[in-house]
């Protein structure tokens, strides 16, 4: 599908990510995505003038939300730039990532930046008019809160993770509180050794508490424990469900992003000449009505038949999970290895900003590729409207 779109080994970043309501909770998105920019360009060497080009994925209005892309730009250095804002709920990563390669490969541009930022803390409350409503009435939205329940669906995002289970011949408790633990002690991999393999790709972040008060965010935000004693006495949310609160990921706050171009500029770029990293597909679904967990499985074969391979040739997987039945579901109908399967943390146990999700599991998918050698990636994850997202990449 993919043929000249390349990454950078090293051309990538993520924030730490923060539980909503923490020390990322007032800090506009736009802002803090910016400045992590900033920095991941001067730690990198590089300068903003480098890009022809910006993808800027967010899915959580913030102020000024609507000078977008521009206004980013010009935050973190480069105000010649701008380029299309995605918002595609969890899905907007990879479709920033695919949207990047997209006009690499059509000639349009030469060195794109792709970055992701978005803040669940504190998100805007919308009031729209309503001249019909008694009294004129009007009708709000809360951005995060009212869209834990999908409009055309009408049923919560838990219960629609729920039915997946049962449409699959059910999963039971105990089977959804050993994939939580399995994906926290794959998450401990990466705190291993003082955080060494975190810290190939996390950029600690200055956040302004108050005015006489600034601290440095260095590490992930929030992390609850998932072991047998802590999830065992947890009841599921829905009756008759396998999913509790701890087999289920946490609203966050956070920022990554990536460099996508030329192979000629990825390897200028490289930190290792040696290291290559190609977009090789994406890949797309979207499920029956109310079985959001159901299209990950559809969208990472696409993007394996368009990359011309199979699960055999895979060497890892990542991928954004909000229930464990997510990634039991997908385990059972792509005969996944467990050995290759969501290595040093997902978005179960680290958190779920939303927009940078996906680039972050990708960029972690580089960083286990390069580290075990190189192969073939896949990153998939669901997203709101039951629909999903995948993409492959190779590591050589």
């Amino acid at each position: 599908m993919f043929s000249k779109s390349f990454i950078p080994y090293k051309g990538y970043w993520s924030s730490p990510f923060s539980r909503w309501q923490m020390s990322f909770q007032n800090t506009n998105a736009i802002e803090l995505g910016a400045a992590t920019t900033r920095k991941f360009l001067e730690l990198r060497g590089y300068t903003a003038d480098m890009f022809d080009g910006c993808v800027l994925g967010m899915t959580v209005g913030q102020y000024a939300w609507f000078h977008g892309t521009p206004w980013f730009c010009a935050l973190m250095g480069n105000d010649k730039i701008s380029g299309p804002k995605i918002s595609q709920a969890c899905a907007t990563s990879a479709t920033c990532i695919y949207t990047a390669a997209t006009s690499i490969e059509a000639g349009m541009h030469r060195n794109v930046l792709v970055a992701t930022t978005d803040r669940c803390s504190n998100s805007p409350h919308t009031v729209w008019p309503n001249p019909v409503g008694p009294g004129g009435k009007v009708v709000s939205e809360n951005w995060m809160m009212d869209n834990f329940t999908d409009p055309y669906a009408g049923e919560a995002m838990v219960k629609t993770a729920e039915n997946v289970a049962a449409d699959h011949g059910g999963v039971s408790k105990e089977e959804s509180d050993a994939m939580a633990i399995r994906r926290y002690e794959q998450y401990l991999m990466s705190t291993e050794n003082d955080y060494e393999f975190q810290k190939g790709y996390i950029i600690p972040v200055e956040i302004q508490v108050s005015k006489k008060e600034t601290i440095t965010v260095g590490t992930d935000e929030g992390i609850a424990p998932c072991t047998p004693e802590g999830l065992a006495p947890l009841q599921p949310t829905i009756p008759g469900g396998c999913i509790t609160y701890g087999a289920q990921t946490h609203p966050a706050d956070g920022n990554a992003g990536m460099i996508v171009t030329t192979e000629h500029k990825a390897k200028e770029l490289s930190k290792d000449k040696n290291i290559t990293i190609q977009i090789l597909s994406y890949g797309y679904a979207r499920a029956k009505k109310a079985r959001m967990a159901a299209a990950v499985t559809p969208s990472a074969e696409m993007a394996l038949s368009n990359a011309g391979i199979s699960v055999k040739d895979l060497a890892a997987v990542k991928t954004h999970n909000p229930f464990t039945v997510n990634d039991i579901i997908m385990g059972r109908l792509m005969q996944i290895p467990d050995k290759i399967f969501n290595n040093y943390g997902s978005s179960l146990i680290f958190g779920h900003p939303q927009g940078p999700t996906g680039c972050r599991c990708t960029v972690e998918l580089i960083e286990e590729l390069v580290k075990i050698g190189g192969g073939y990636g896949l990153f998939a994850g669901c997203a709101a409207g039951d629909t999903a997202a995948a993409l492959i990449l190779k590591v050589s």
